[in-house]
């Protein structure tokens, strides 16, 4: 979402109530410029996804929503690895 300057200073905690319930930022505008981003605030000490969909949701609010159904590769264990030919 996009927002010019005049209209987010007349409605600022509009925006704001709208960046903290849906996670998604807002490009600020200047003469249809666009000159800074309101995003929501993530503390640095709570990185780190709770689980797998925490962590889907956070990728999907950086980059998009995920269009493709995926399963992850089957974890294999140092035994099940294959030796490198050159080694």
């Amino acid at each position: 979402m996009e927002v010019k300057t005049g209209v987010l200073r007349n409605h600022l905690s509009k925006y704001l109530k709208r960046v903290r319930q849906s996670g998604n930022p807002i490009v600020v505008l200047d003469r249809n410029v666009p000159i800074a981003e309101i995003r929501p605030y993530r503390d640095s000490s709570s990185q780190r996804p709770a689980d797998t969909w925490d962590s889907r949701l956070q990728f999907e609010q950086e980059f998009g929503e995920l269009t493709e159904d995926f399963e992850l590769p089957e974890r294999t264990t140092s035994a099940d690895k294959q030796t490198n030919p050159l080694d």
